[in-house]
């Protein structure tokens, strides 16, 4: 538990004091005036002492009063009564009935510091609240000047970093490119001899989960010099120019330390461009980020500090962070490929118990396109899956049935599917699975499903080949895959459902690319009409010029229904043309709701076609 501030104690008890300093010393019973003027009538009061119009009345022995506020007289020997002190009530003839009864009187003056301290009682308050509520946002700290401090943590001799470049498994060239940073640190001779400079900063790029945070760790472990980490988001606070002290605090530290590293997550919350959102302006992120360039590339050249930068989003980027002298080096950390993610499973499967059965390589050409952490996510839910069967060893099932349930999500068991929907579902899923089997160049399908799963009412599982550039007519053949259920639906049921709305939205968004991005369209043929850059910001994306006329965006319209229109027609011919293959896959489906890719290219083997490999990723559809 919290202790509570001593200083509140103090204030706490001032205020008590000062309530209580103010009631008249020793008055036991508050009496009205005409019952005072009673009692001196009848020659019983034996002193007054007046202070601030109220009157401390000593009697001349116990005596039965009526008291304010009480239903019954009290017995008292000293009683209080508030005297008319205002012009409209004056009582002229009470001084000298006092004198005349022989009364014992005087008039003490008010307590001048007592009465300042009451008016200041209020701030004082305030001032120690504000001071106790500034602590607890420090965390304890003495002082609430640590609000300029910077917040990063350092790693040195006493907890040094443990990750090495071992622990790191996927990005080799980016390890490569980091060692030498590493060797810069350790062997500075070694490139100052022969002219070359350490560079100032590294910015590691890449979509999230790819390993940036893990590969900085890793550089810490390695280079045994003091590391510093904090997030960007940390400069920001609700005060102006905290965001500028604290880089300050941060680069003083560092170059008190060095040679020494400093890590910078999420580095593009500070770094965005400058004046680009609605209002431009001068605000505390630029502050901080102005802070940050002057540091990073000011007077001081001898410094042996390197500045690590991580972001997903180098667009948005402010130039001036990214010229050479500041961020010398952008490293692109890339989703891994199939040897890495081979590589990334073995780390994470390193403490876990395997099945003697269990295919690494095939679980890595299960899941093209998974990041680092996704990889990660797969065997732990893999391992839970395990766990939950009261299984003691992990086996090929647990990692298929984490795949689906992290690509679909999990089983809806609850859903009531009638016959005829089932059936529609049914005849969607195996035109995915039959175009994909007998078009040319496609894709290995792996499994054909019509369990719901999620928003997904079936699915079709790929075993997708890594291509870095897509021809014309593989993408034309994606799209007769995706178009495939929609015309089984209409070929075979007679009629068409709300299904195939996730393969319009897909096959649209390729169409679309292939004629803005990749000059593929019949009017628009080897030009480029649009980036996929996206706005930067709100302001930024206002400000810029439109691309093209009224007229393009129609030609372009026409150009993506052509092609989507040949697909289509594609599609239904196909499954036309195996109508005896589409009965058989979608009867097999109908009874076991889950096939592999073997039972839909022995059935189009069957009616006579050459069956390849499938399409595209794995993809729920319907």
């Amino acid at each position: 538990m919290r202790r509570l501030n001593p200083w509140l104690i103090v204030l706490f008890v001032l205020a008590l004091f000062l309530m209580f300093s103010q009631a008249p010393g020793g008055a036991r019973a508050t009496v009205g005036y005409n019952v005072f003027k009673d009692l001196l009538a009848q020659d019983r009061v034996e002193q007054v002492i007046v202070r601030d119009s109220v009157a401390t009345v000593t009697l001349t022995e116990p005596t039965e009063v009526p008291v304010v506020g009480a239903q019954q007289p009290v017995r008292a020997e000293r009683v209080t009564v508030r005297l008319p002190g205002s012009q409209a009530t004056p009582d002229p003839t009470l001084i000298s009935q006092l004198e005349a009864q022989g009364v014992n009187y005087r008039f003490d003056a008010p307590s001048q510091w007592l009465a300042i301290l009451l008016n200041f009682l209020p701030i004082l308050l305030l001032i120690g609240l504000m001071y106790f509520f500034f602590m607890r946002a420090q965390g304890g700290q003495s002082g609430v000047m640590q609000f300029g401090q910077s917040k990063a943590k350092k790693y040195g001799k006493e907890n040094r970093v443990q990750t090495k470049f071992t622990d790191v498994a996927g990005p080799e060239e980016a390890k490569r490119e980091l060692i030498e940073v590493v060797d810069f640190l350790k062997n500075p001779a070694k490139y100052h001899q022969i002219g070359a400079e350490i560079p100032k900063g590294v910015l590691l790029v890449g979509p999230p989960g790819t390993g940036k945070t893990l590969l900085a760790r890793a550089i810490a472990g390695e280079a045994d010099v003091p590391f510093f980490s904090v997030s960007a988001s940390e400069f920001m606070e609700m005060f102006v120019g905290v965001g500028a002290s604290r880089v300050r605090t941060l680069f003083e530290d560092a170059r008190k330390s060095a040679p020494a590293i400093m890590f910078i997550d999420e580095i593009d919350s500070i770094g965005r461009k400058r004046g680009a959102g609605i209002g431009g302006g001068h605000d505390e992120r630029e502050q901080t980020l102005n802070q940050i360039l002057s540091e990073m590339d000011g007077f001081d050249k001898s410094s042996s500090v390197i500045v690590l930068g991580a972001t997903n989003r180098p667009d948005v980027l402010d130039p001036a962070l990214l010229r050479p002298g500041r961020f010398d080096r952008q490293v692109t950390i890339d989703l891994p490929n199939l040897k890495e993610r081979e590589a990334i499973l073995k780390v994470h499967l390193r403490n876990k118990p395997m099945a003697p059965g269990v295919d690494v390589p095939e679980v890595a050409k299960s899941t093209p396109y998974f990041s680092g952490a996704d990889l990660k996510n797969v065997t732990n839910e893999a391992a839970l899956e395990a766990a939950r069967l009261g299984k003691t060893q992990i086996d090929m099932s647990d990692f298929y049935r984490a795949l689906d349930k992290i690509t679909l999500g999990l089983e809806n068991g609850s859903l009531t599917i009638s016959p005829e929907e089932k059936k529609a579902i049914a005849y969607h899923e195996a035109g995915h699975a039959v175009t994909s089997a007998v078009i040319p160049g496609s894709d290995k399908l792996q499994k054909v499903s019509i369990i719901p799963r999620g928003r997904a009412l079936g699915a079709a599982f790929y075993l997708p080949e890594e291509q870095v550039l897509m021809s014309k007519e593989r993408l034309e053949n994606q799209l007769v895959v995706a178009l495939g259920g929609r015309a089984a639906e209409e070929v075979f049921m007679g009629n068409v459902t709300s299904g195939a709305a996730d393969d319009f939205r897909k096959a649209t968004n390729i169409a679309r690319k292939m004629v803005l991005e990749w000059g593929m369209g019949d009017n628009f043929k080897n030009m480029a009409l649009t980036t996929d850059s996206g706005p930067v910001f709100l302001g930024e994306d206002m400000a810029k010029p439109k691309m093209f006329s009224e007229h393009t965006s129609q030609l372009v319209d026409e150009d993506v229904k052509r092609i989507l229109h040949r697909a289509y027609e594609r599609a239904k011919g196909l499954v036309t043309e195996y109508g005896a293959a589409m009965h058989e896959v979608a009867e097999a489906l109908l009874s076991q709701e889950l096939i592999t890719g073997d039972v839909v290219r022995e059935a189009v083997s069957r009616v006579g076609g050459s069956p390849q490999a499938g399409t595209p990723t794995p993809q729920p559809t319907m």
